[in-house]
Order: C-alpha cells, then structure tokens, then sequence
C-alpha cells in the first residue's frame, strides 16, 4: 500500500513538474546603445541590469570622437552596475570589411584590455545578413572567429556563437549548416535576432532555429517595429506586435533563456529602424505600457 502511495505521489509531482518547465519563461533584458537610456530614472525603474550593446569590431583602433562615446556607455553601465553582452558588428568603414581571423584577434583583444570587466560578447550580430554584415557569406570564417573569441576568453568570458537572424530563408540554413560544421565542440549558447518572427506575430522561424541547434539561447534582439525600411510608421502595428512579443513569444521554448528588447527611444526620422518604446521626444507610447505590465511593474 505505501510502495502504491509512493508511485501515485511521484507520478503527481511529475504531471505538477511538466507544465511548470514547459511555461519556463526566459530573463528579460534590453538591447541599446544610447548612454541616455541607462541615466533615463523611468529605464531605471524597469530593474533591468542586462543590456546589450553593438560595438564595431574594430571601434578601439579607429578611435576619435566615437571611441569617447563608447567609452562614455561604458563607464556609464559600469557605475549603474550593468551587465554588457557585447555584440560585435561591422566597420564603420564599410560593411563588405571582412577581418581577417589574426585581425579579429587583434581587435578583440584590443577590446578586453580597455574594458577587461566586460564578462559577455556575441561573436558577431547578425552574421548571417549578407546586407548587413561582412560575414554574412562568409561561415567559416565567423566560426573561426568564434573560436577565437572562446579561447582569448579562456573561462573568464562568455561567447555566444553569433547573432543569427532567423529569417526563414535557404542562405541562412546554408550558412547555420558550414558555420556548425566549423564552430568546434560545445557546449553552445546561441544568440537569435528574432524580430522577422515577431513582426509577423510568428514563431515559424525561431521553432525552425530551435530545431537546428543544440543548447541554450539568447534572444539578443527582440524589437516590436514602428517603422523599418519600406514598413511605413504604424504604432498600432507596433502594440500588437509588443503584445505577441511578451505573451505569445516569451513562452515559445524553456530553451530560450534571456530576451533582450530593442529598443528605448526612438532616434531621428533619418534612421531606418524604430522599435523604440519612447518617441523621439520621450513619450510614452504603447509598447512601454506593454512592457511595463509585462515586467509587473507600474510604469512611470
């Protein structure tokens, strides 16, 4: 009788146990580069301490007035005691400068001794974006980058594999394919740029990721669209997507264990992206409502 009573209990706990891994929910963190956004008191008052910052790769050897501005964010999220994932990304010089890997040696090595406390890098955003990026035909050679970056670390950094956009296209299946060939044994932590999934109110493209790779993943660029390229400005399209991005996708995979949104406030209309929670002029749109009850938290 006990030996049943026994099963029966564990045999509950399991049923108890299984929902509450499959609605896991991963950290939400945030993804900007403006020094203003970590000073803003109502940014603040969110208690995020995981921000996620694009860096030029070679940004330290080019130096001058964007060298200070860096080095400003820096300062800044180190005395507001902010967590930096570093996402390196193409030269401003030019987005078809590939580096060589004795380069990408260099410069990131040229990283970590200006700010040796940062413990987080993406090896490259959105590496697999031929329009964007420089690696974006180029697999091997960000693996090899990769590698690099995990053995300068030797156990004092993480390095997420890159930031792959999951776009659903057969160019970045070709690309995931050689890059995993090439990216050395594991364990992995992947970095996802979600917003073609989010932006249609989807999770097509990130299940398909999902199945694609093995372990833990950050979802390092999660950005509800106001505006992007030929997407004319439209906040209702903005709210409705916020709204599947911290419901609906949020409880897409235990597997997915931070998300940062993109971004604060939205810059000049000259930009090509807004995603920004605020308008250019600070106000309140309703995305930061969203996101706020999201966070269970009075939005200020």
């Amino acid at each position: 009788m006990r030996f049943r009573n026994l099963i029966t209990l564990s045999l509950l706990a399991a049923i108890l146990i299984v929902p509450a891994q499959a609605q896991a929910r991963p950290k939400i963190a945030f993804s900007d580069n403006d020094t203003r956004t970590l000073l803003d008191k109502r940014f603040q008052a969110t208690g995020i301490k995981q921000v996620r910052r694009n860096v030029p790769y070679d940004e330290i050897a080019n130096g001058g007035r964007r060298l200070a501005l860096l080095d400003q964010w820096f300062a800044t999220a180190q005395l507001q005691g902010v967590e930096p994932l570093v996402s390196f990304y193409r030269s401003r010089k030019g987005k078809k400068r590939l580096p060589t890997v004795a380069g990408y040696r260099k410069y990131f090595r040229m990283f970590r001794k200006r700010y040796p406390w940062v413990k987080y890098y993406s090896t490259f955003n959105e590496a697999n974006f031929p329009d964007a990026q420089p690696t974006g035909n180029f697999p091997k050679r960000t693996a090899q980058f990769y590698k690099v970056a995990r053995k300068e670390c030797a156990g004092q950094c993480t390095v997420l594999t890159n930031d792959f956009r999951a776009d659903g296209s057969a160019h970045s299946r070709w690309w995931l394919r050689v890059f995993k060939r090439n990216m050395g044994r594991g364990p992995h932590t992947w970095g996802l740029v979600s917003h073609p999934d989010v932006n249609r109110s989807s999770t097509k493209r990130t299940r398909q990721f999902l199945r694609s790779v093995r372990g833990n993943v950050w979802a390092v660029e999660v950005g509800a669209v106001n505006y992007f390229g030929k997407l004319r400005p439209n906040i209702k399209r903005q709210t409705k997507s916020m709204r599947f991005v911290m419901g609906k996708y949020r409880r897409v995979s235990s597997r997915i264990k931070r998300m940062y949104i993109y971004h604060w406030r939205a810059g000049p209309r000259s930009t090509v992206w807004d995603s920004g929670l605020l308008s250019r002029k600070g106000g309140r749109r309703p995305a930061y409502f969203i996101f706020f009850k999201a966070l269970r938290k009075k939005a200020p």
